[in-house]
């Protein structure tokens, strides 16, 4: 007989995570617990034999509860998550049972732990959950007081951002290395990100050139690809960047229900019968079990954001270290970097 380790791999990291962000708010957080333990069963429901059997032997890597009631779990899973047959139903076993239960389930993979500039893209999606937990009654109460200025007269399409609180809110809370970037660029190199070329001590810009987002390889995950590109100040027509990348951020969109989900048919296919019971089929086996603030297109853009301005740095890093000199003494307060704390 020997002892085994409680966590593995990334685990502990992950549980530090959720303890630096959500203790001081209240919440508690367990590892490795058993399914059965946060999870019962109404007296008249009965569940098919593997369903039972997998109830009353897995466990939820981590749960996170308030008022010892669970809020969500999380889970930490590896590759073959993704590509095992066996891992991939029994993952669907606990989606489904955690949606009955009504209990949110986020899985991360390492992408959520790693560590640019001391903040994990986990610990971000935690901040934003914290944060509308915080914030969220207000800003509900902010928009509908502003709703109530609008004639009767307006467009509803001229104000559906205006008062779309997922917008709103994500506007107030961009990935938090992401100004800090924007002011070394400038201080340290003259790059303005999304500036006027005028400026005072620019030397270059930057911008962030939308592309891909959507299901692009893994069907699951919700990537966001954007092209970091600079030009001289000098360049007004900005026709040849002197640098460009492409940088992509994959977070998952969603949870199946079933071991093989149908694919998406053609939009037009829809009319035919028989591809829209699979389109139905499709639909009822994808779970969205995201938790406030943490939808997760707004967190890919704005964390493909942040490592598009960051492939612009390290690039800067390289190539104009040795004739940046005469750009040190910029000031590169809030207010002189273009494009404030919105998205690219």
């Amino acid at each position: 007989m020997r002892k085994k380790r409680l966590l593995y791999f990334r685990e502990p990291d992950v549980r530090n995570i959720l303890e630096r962000c959500l203790v001081r708010e209240g919440y508690r957080i367990y590892a490795k617990v058993r399914l059965q333990d946060v999870i019962d069963r109404d007296r008249s429901e009965r569940l098919p034999t593997r369903e039972f059997d997998y109830l009353t032997r897995a466990h939820l890597d981590f749960v996170v509860a308030k008022n010892e009631m669970p809020v969500f779990a999380v889970e930490f899973d590896g590759q073959h998550h993704l590509y095992d047959a066996k891992a991939i139903e029994r993952d669907v076993i606990k989606n489904s049972l955690c949606k009955a239960a009504d209990l949110p389930l986020l899985r991360i993979t390492s992408t959520e732990t790693q560590e640019p500039d001391r903040l994990t893209l986990l610990e971000y999606m935690l901040i934003r959950y914290v944060a509308w937990g915080r914030e969220g009654d207000d800003l509900m109460e902010e928009l509908a007081e502003f709703a109530t200025t609008i004639g009767p007269e307006a467009d509803p399409d001229d104000y559906a951002v205006d008062l779309d609180p997922t917008v709103q809110f994500d506007l107030k809370h961009p990935f938090p290395g992401t100004r800090d970037v924007r002011e070394r660029l400038l201080r340290e190199f003259g790059i303005m990100w999304m500036g006027p070329p005028e400026a005072p001590g620019v030397r270059y810009v930057c911008d962030l050139l939308d592309g891909w987002s959507g299901a692009c390889g893994r069907e699951q995950f919700h990537t966001c690809q954007i092209r970091p590109r600079v030009w001289a100040a000098s360049d007004r027509r900005r026709q040849t960047p002197i640098f460009a990348d492409d940088v992509s951020v994959a977070i998952r969109a969603w949870l199946p229900l079933l071991p093989s989900v149908p694919p998406a048919p053609e939009l037009a296919s829809l009319f035919n019968p028989k591809d829209l019971e699979a389109f139905r089929i499709r639909i009822e086996s994808m779970w969205f079990p995201h938790l406030p603030g943490m939808h997760y297109s707004d967190v890919a853009e704005n964390y493909a954001e942040y490592l598009g301005l960051r492939a612009v740095e390290r690039w800067a890093e390289r190539n104009l270290k040795a004739s940046a000199s005469g750009s040190r003494s910029i000031e590169a307060g809030p207010a002189s970097i273009g494009g404030g704390d919105q998205g690219a």
